[in-house]
């Protein structure tokens, strides 16, 4: 079909049109005269960029969930705008204290940590991709809440120091792919509920063991199940673990976080007493 009728089809310009075959998003053919032919194909895949056009997607972000095997790249920018958006509102809420006369200090400690919070996830994002950068920031945000006291700045500021100095995890694009694929379905909202649940479990270990002994037992036997160790997803976690140990993550990073959140310190201490107690009581899991 010729341009007019593509015009009509998506309702889009002819310079958007052009616009988007100069970023390579359609290949037209050429006919007579040199006119441009378009394909049933070319007018799906401009209606599908005008469709995220209007939801706000950037061309990148446009061309990464076009490319995705599945809607897991998608998932991936709705958490962003899902993490984006939370940290907008804390924006809001200081906005509401300039005009509420606040003394221009407190906003400026309060702005300040949300920026703080902005180069953490940033820093998260490019050292571990897509749903493994979002799902660290997010395990790591209920910590956040409580703005930093003056003494305990400096240790901020090292462990973003540390990430700007660690590479990047290297995952081949099929791994990249099958996370995508696992994670397509699960939310910012999601995560949160998940590290909820966390928390909760390892502040009060005996009344989650109790409560959870028949799953635990089940997955321990998954565990030692082909079907666990042959899995795809298995490899890419213990990358991730490798990972951490050749770049004594746990003994940097999570180390500055615990001397700069308290809380995050109180919730280390409970995590590793739960993970001695289960070790101790894997013998009474039937």
């Amino acid at each position: 079909m010729l341009m007019r009728e593509v015009i009509e089809k998506t309702k889009l310009t002819r310079k958007a049109i052009e616009y988007y075959e100069e970023k390579g998003f359609i290949h037209p053919a050429r006919g007579d005269n040199n006119y441009r032919i378009y394909s049933a194909e070319d007018v799906k895949i401009l209606k599908e960029i005008s469709l995220f056009r209007k939801l706000g997607c950037s061309i990148e972000e446009i061309k990464e969930i076009l490319s995705s095997q599945n809607n897991g790249k998608l998932a991936e920018i709705i958490r962003k705008r899902e993490i984006d958006l939370e940290l907008e509102n804390k924006k809001v809420e200081v906005l509401k204290l300039i005009i509420k006369n606040e003394d221009i200090h407190i906003v400026e400690e309060e702005l300040d940590w949300i920026e703080k919070q902005e180069t953490m996830y940033s820093r998260l994002m490019r050292i571990f991709p897509g749903y493994i950068g979002q799902a660290f920031f997010m395990a790591y945000k209920p910590f956040l809440d409580v703005k930093l006291k003056k003494e305990d700045e400096k240790y901020f500021d090292q462990y973003i120091r540390f990430l700007d100095h660690l590479p990047e995890l290297s995952l081949s694009e099929e791994e990249k792919a099958l996370i995508e694929q696992a994670a397509k379905s699960l939310s910012a909202t999601d995560l949160k509920a998940v590290n909820k649940a966390k928390i909760e479990a390892v502040e009060d270990y005996d009344k989650w063991f109790d409560e959870n002994r028949e799953c635990i037992s089940q997955y321990r036997d998954f565990k030692q199940s082909e079907a666990y160790t042959h899995h795809p997803m298995v490899r890419i976690l213990e990358k991730v673990r490798e990972y951490l140990e050749q770049n004594a993550y746990d003994d940097m990073a999570v180390s500055l976080i615990r001397q700069f959140s308290s809380d995050y310190d109180a919730y280390y201490q409970n995590m590793l007493e739960a993970n001695e107690k289960l070790l101790n009581q894997s013998d009474e899991i039937s």
